[in-house]
């Protein structure tokens, strides 16, 4: 028995066409339908659990909406995207690339890197991003360098001055850490231009993980880029791109690999593969892993050491698209949860993307202020809280959309964005998404125009 449970609008996977779509549950699933006129139906899983979807709105925040509006019209999302009036929340996380080059070409790659157009901008059309950045988000500023990979910029350490003197306050480079692991000079350099932490992508600890998902075998440069960053005081959130048919099965020893390099690894993000970018097959629903899948299997994996209600969505995305947990590493080597649906949402929902942006920034602590400066006494909650501040681990997923997947409300929320060089912040998700051809809405239309004059 099938029931509809939300009306939203999406794009056909074949044209990019903004077409009406239904969401419907029905075997304890959550599908999103809809039909384009000219290239026919199309169903995609988009949930597991229909009761856990529909508690999961009871954290639903109020929007603050954006702080300024850089395009004016209306009415057409996502066809018209930059901000514009329709969007609800204003941004927590801005992604800028810096070029679209990379010293890989994986098969899976959310930025097509290498492909399609040149991408490398000039010092001068980076500092206009910046300004942009500036302009629109609230403090704590939080952006995170991409690309492409940031690192064959060997201006690299310029471009991070250049923001923190602009007044960004938080900067993360998204990168694959291969020239790190070689080059400890280079990374030193970065961060002591001020790189807050790297965003590390690390799909696992076997080297067949790494010929489906980059092409060649990375674990060893994957294991030296994490040595030098201990060596350096950087810290490092992984960032594992996770598929049913590559890594689903890895997911726990990951976790606990992660624990093994705590203070270094701060975090872990687990990304359920999307089908945007260049990916290595036409997705069915068994390709696929929702937020409730990746959390039951955290649970399994881990021997309920994490249990999927351990995990909370922020509250400033929309509530079915991220989810997250922290724990403090005790001296077992036990992860002590610190998160947990039971306590219910924030209680003022009006400062969630503050706290959000807070937590960005801060790499996530649930650490309570008035406890700052207190020494670490023989009192178990002060030697607790004292612990916590270095030896904590964050968990967290999102499950980025796709054009199979895609629903405007979701794009609405959105509080992570690109920076584009013509002064507009697109929602990630609708940055990247492309149509099973290869168009793009924006990506390739506004790349290919500008940044062709960097080193």
């Amino acid at each position: 028995m099938s029931e509809k449970i939300g009306e939203t609008n999406s794009l056909c996977p074949e044209c990019l066409k903004t077409i009406p779509a239904v969401k419907v549950a029905e075997n304890d699933k959550i599908y999103l339908d809809k039909v384009c006129p000219e290239h026919g139906k199309f169903r995609t899983l988009i949930w597991t659990g229909v009761e856990d979807y529909k508690d999961l709105l009871r954290y639903r925040s109020v929007p603050s909406g954006p702080t300024k509006i850089a395009v004016k019209e209306k009415g057409d999302c996502p066809q018209i995207c930059g901000l514009c009036p329709d969007h609800h929340q204003h941004t927590c996380l801005v992604v800028l690339e810096v070029t679209n080059s990379c010293n890989l070409k994986c098969p899976i790659c959310f930025a097509s890197a290498n492909e399609h157009y040149r991408f490398h901008p000039s010092m001068d059309e980076i500092r206009s991003m910046y300004q942009t950045i500036v302009e629109y988000a609230p403090h704590p500023i939080c952006i995170q360098i991409s690309g492409g990979e940031p690192t064959i910029r060997d201006d690299l350490p310029d471009i991070v001055r250049l923001g923190k003197k602009m007044g960004i306050d938080y900067i993360e480079v998204n990168t694959n850490g291969v020239r790190f692991a070689d080059d400890i000079d280079y990374l030193r350099a970065v961060k002591e231009a001020g790189v807050d932490s790297l965003y590390f992508s690390f799909d696992g600890l076997h080297s067949d993980i790494y010929l489906k998902t980059c092409g060649k075998d990375l674990l060893e440069p994957k294991l030296r880029c994490i040595e030098n960053c201990a060596k350096v005081g950087m810290g490092i959130t992984l960032v594992v791109v996770v598929s049913p048919n590559i890594n689903q099965d890895r997911i726990g020893e990951i976790i606990q690999f992660a624990k093994s390099k705590i203070p270094t690894v701060k975090g872990i993000h687990f990304q359920p593969l999307s089908y945007f970018g260049r990916y290595p097959i036409d997705p069915d629903d068994k390709d696929r892993i929702t937020i409730p899948d990746l959390l039951r299997e955290i649970e399994v994996q881990t021997k309920g050491e994490l249990r999927a209600d351990n995990f909370i969505p922020t509250s400033c995305a929309n509530v079915h698209c991220d989810a997250k947990s922290m724990s403090v590493l005790m001296e077992d080597g036990s992860l002590f949860p610190m998160t947990h649906r039971a306590m219910g949402p924030p209680r003022d929902t009006k400062e969630v993307a503050t706290k959000t942006r807070k937590e960005i920034s801060d790499l996530w602590r649930f650490i309570d202020e008035a406890f700052e400066d207190q020494p670490a006494e023989q009192n178990s909650w002060a030697e607790f809280i004292q612990r916590a501040k270095t030896n904590y681990l964050t968990i967290s997923t999102m499950a980025f959309q796709d054009a199979w997947t895609v629903e405007t409300e979701r794009l609405c929320n959105c509080c992570i964005h690109t920076v584009t060089p013509d002064g507009k912040l697109i929602p990630f998700c609708l940055f990247n998404i492309n149509s099973k051809n290869g168009k793009t809405l924006y990506r390739h239309e506004i790349w290919s125009k500008y940044g062709k004059g960097g080193k």
